[in-house]
Order: structure tokens, then C-alpha cells, then sequence
């Protein structure tokens, strides 16, 4: 079955706060759709007052139980809030912390179309809230949609390509996006409900692993020393249990073996005659990898090693929310930031 919209889900970071340390790795803390500052905390009047700046790390996470790969995944702010604060993204890692921002991180964003569109126009205009954020850039993929909502069955929406060259015109806080040749408008748009927006493109969603190494004398892993990496019998990653962290097995004697992680530590012993070894992911009740059994070969010995390092099928994307000084105050603020890919 292919990936349902039900199993594309956000997570908060390990870390949120307004300090250095904000962000970091994903945690299973999962943020509730459409509910009051799920991501975000409100503007108390003093901080409207004087205007901020936030981040906040949020994963898209595909918690497929089939672990099926998301293909050709998009990232994009499909609706910018209706009051005076904005809200751009950006890409991040899967480790890094607010205080690893530098400053000019490529921020996407949304905004409106100036004035209605049709079908085969080669340029639109649209309204941004600040110029300054250059949401809009040459090259960019950008959707266009006129839906009351991201997953209403009616109305447009499509994706076009800028022109590598002058795709962006900028007068004032306005954008002329000019597309790429080949890329004309397939519907009309009407400028009174018809939001667009740069799309983050990155590679296609799952769980990986990689930086397999190890010392021993004569122990093997899918018949290979481990400094050379397994390419038959490897490590099986869960689209749902496994994280972020870099794994070291240690062998205590010829056949047993412990299992630590960097950040969460001991996670049960295996052996080499045991069986496949799955850590137990307590947070999901889902394997943090499996590796299997079959593939251990020669001769290990005490204090001998595997390290390797898993990464969640999730994607890290920071949000920044600029509040402008003397921002008014308004109840019902939000911002709608989606994803869209395939699946086989």
C-alpha cells in the first residue's frame, strides 16, 4: 500500500527552547495538527512591542510501517500567517542546534499573487511580506495554489520552474517570477485566493545507514573485515523506530556482544549464535535496526568492535519567525507548512 497522508508526520527536536541548544536531533515527541502553538508559543505584548526573532526545528517524519521510500518529497509554507509576523524554513541537519545558524541560511516562504493569472502565461507577480528574506530565487521550484485548504480534492495547484536567469525580478517587497522555457500556467488563478510558494526540494525520505568501521583480528561481518562495509547481508533499518545515533557493539567473549548508542546508551546485549539482534526502540516499540544473524563470520574476541551510525526516514527543517516591532496582536495567527512526495 502506498504511503497514506496519515503516516507523514511532524516531530518536535530533542531541544526546544530560545537558546543556543534549541534543536538538535529528533525526539518522539509528535506535534498535533492544527492546535494551538504547536510549534509555536504566543507573543506576549511586551515581545510584540519590541519585535523577536525564533526557530524552531521541526521533522517531517514518514512513519511507514513498510518502510516505504518518499519519493520526490516537497517542503513548502503553503499558507503565510494572516497577521503582521511571518514565518520562512529552511533545511537543516539532523544534529544541528540554533546555535550552529549562521545567519544567511537560503530561506523559502510563501506569499500572493498581485493579479489574476492564466492559462499559459510565462511570468507572474507576487506579493511577499519583505523583500529582505528572499523567499524567491532564481532557479527556484515554486507551487501555485488556489485551495481553501492543502488536501481539498477541488481547485489548482501546480509546480513550475524559474528561469536560471532573471527568474526573480524584485520592486519593492513585489516578485515577477519569470519560469523556465517549457514551463507555462495550466490553470487560471484568481489573485484574491491564490498563495505561491518556494518549494525545498531534498532527496528521496528513508531510513539509512553508513560509517560502518570496527577494529578486530579475525572477526568478519558479511564476510568482510569490518573497516570495509557490508554490501549483502547489512543492517535493517525501521522507517518508525530508527534514530539518529551512531552505535558501537563491543564484544565481551568469543559469541556475546553489548550494544550502545551515543546518546542513549546501553540497549541489551545480543549474541553472535542468538539469533538477529533488534534493539528494542521503547518510544515506538519498534526496532531502532536489525542486524541479522547470518552475518557474522570468523572469529571475534573480547574488546573487539562494529561501530556504524542510523539516520530516521525524517526530514529536519528549521522555522523562523520574524515578529516586526509594534506587530499588532491577533488571536487566530497561524502559519499552514506542508509536504508533498510519491511513493511506489
Amino acid at each position: 500500500m502506498p504511503i497514506q497522508s496519515s503516516e507523514l508526520r511532524f516531530y518536535k527536536a530533542e531541544t526546544v527552547n530560545d537558546a543556543t541548544s534549541n534543536g538538535g536531533r529528533i525526539s518522539s515527541n509528535e506535534i498535533a495538527d492544527g492546535v494551538k502553538n504547536n510549534v509555536w508559543p504566543d507573543v506576549p505584548q511586551g515581545e510584540r512591542l519590541a519585535g523577536s526573532t525564533k526557530f524552531r526545528k521541526v521533522f517531517f517524519k514518514v512513519a511507514n510501517d513498510e518502510d516505504i521510500q518518499l519519493i520526490n518529497p516537497r517542503i513548502y509554507v503553503e499558507t503565510p500567517t494572516p497577521g503582521d509576523d511571518r514565518v520562512v524554513i529552511f533545511p537543516g541537519t539532523q544534529t544541528d542546534v540554533q546555535g550552529d545558524l549562521v545567519g544567511d541560511e537560503r530561506q523559502y516562504g510563501s506569499g500572493w499573487l498581485d493579479a489574476n493569472a492564466s492559462i499559459g502565461d510565462i511570468a507572474i507577480d507576487v506579493n511577499t511580506e519583505s523583500a529582505a528574506d528572499a523567499i524567491f530565487q532564481n532557479g527556484d521550484l515554486i507551487r501555485i495554489s488556489d485551495k481553501d485548504n492543502v488536501d481539498d480534492a477541488s481547485g489548482n495547484v501546480e509546480f513550475l520552474r524559474l528561469a536560471d536567469t532573471s527568474g526573480v525580478v524584485w520592486n519593492g517587497d513585489k516578485a515577477t517570477l519569470n519560469f523556465a522555457t517549457s514551463y507555462t500556467l495550466q490553470s487560471s488563478y484568481d489573485a484574491s485566493n491564490t498563495r505561491v510558494a518556494s518549494v525545498i526540494e531534498v532527496d528521496d525520505v528513508e531510513a539509512a545507514w553508513d560509517n560502518w568501521t570496527g577494529s578486530t583480528v579475525a572477526g568478519t561481518y558479511d564476510g568482510e573485515a569490518p573497516t570495509t562495509a557490508p554490501t549483502s547481508t547489512m543492517p535493517i533499518m525501521d522507517f518508525i523506530g530508527t534514530i539518529e545515533q551512531t552505535w558501537t557493539i563491543t564484544f565481551s567473549d568469543a559469541n556475546n556482544f553489548t550494544c550502545v548508542g551515543d546518546t542513549v546508551g546501553d540497549v541489551g546485549s545480543g549474541s553472535i549464535s542468538g539469533g538477529d539482534f533488534s534493539p528494542n526502540n521503547s518510544d515506538f516499540a519498534r526496532p531502532y535496526f536489525t542486524l541479522p544473524a547470518v552475518g557474522w563470520g570468523g572469529s571475534w574476541s573480547s574488546g573487539e568492535t562494529i561501530t556504524f551510525r542510523t539516520h530516521p526516514a525524517a526530514i529536519p527543517v528549521w522555522w523562523k519567525r520574524i515578529v516586526p516591532a509594534g506587530a499588532n496582536s491577533l488571536s487566530a495567527d497561524k502559519v499552514v507548512v506542508a509536504i508533498t512526495g510519491e511513493s511506489a
